[in-house]
């Protein structure tokens, strides 16, 4: 009777911090898979020392999206740094710098799912939550194919068919402001260079 009473007490005994975390932490790899084909990979982890979390956000060096489909994709890869990491009741967000003229970041949730599986919020746009499959940190986007346009499937509750206009054109890469070059100086003639050397036929 005295070791049942044990074992249900140590039932109720909180677990260390390590063991709470453990295989179904957010910590790790997170992919967004459409059609078998990565477009975006998050790395999500949580600094030694202050326990902030941290994120980097491997993506394509530029596409269009209208954050449900992924098209005129241009590799390579590009690491995007986190700004800042944050706890929001059962949830994580990472914050990214969008360079953009006017732009604000872009802010990221995860919730897990299960121990494979987390959804990921696009914070702000009202889009459909992402969901995220858990990868191997050396997990490479793509293979990418020309000309493809990439669609994840939306379920929707009235079973409506999500129709969706042409895509965003890709902006532009602004163009580089032309250097200013110094004046040249004016061009001189010598008189004496006009005469006719000797021997030279003399027009009438």
């Amino acid at each position: 009777m005295l070791a049942r009473l044990l074992f249900l007490l140590a039932l109720l005994l909180p677990l260390p911090a390590a063991a709470q975390e453990g295989p179904s932490s957010l910590e790790g790899s997170w992919a967004l898979e459409i059609a078998g084909t990565v477009i975006f990979r998050f790395d999500l982890d949580r600094d030694p020392k202050t326990r902030e979390w941290l994120g980097t956000w491997q993506r394509p060096e530029s596409f269009a999206s209208d954050g449900d489909r992924f098209a005129q994709i241009v590799m390579p890869a590009r690491i995007l740094r986190s700004l800042a990491g944050t706890v929001e009741g059962d949830s994580v967000e990472v914050s990214f710098n969008d360079p953009r003229p006017g732009a604000v970041p872009d802010v990221f949730r995860f919730r897990l799912i299960d121990r494979d599986a987390a959804e990921m919020v696009y914070v702000g746009t009202g889009l459909d939550p992402y969901i995220m499959q858990r990868v191997g940190p050396d997990t490479k986007l793509g293979p990418f194919k020309e000309g493809v346009t990439y669609a994840r499937r939306l379920t929707r509750p009235n079973g409506a068919k999500n129709d969706l206009g042409p895509l965003p054109a890709i902006e532009p890469e602004p163009e580089p402001e032309p250097e200013d070059l110094p004046a040249l100086p004016p061009v001189t003639t010598n008189p004496e260079n006009l005469r006719n050397p000797p021997g030279a036929p003399v027009g009438r």
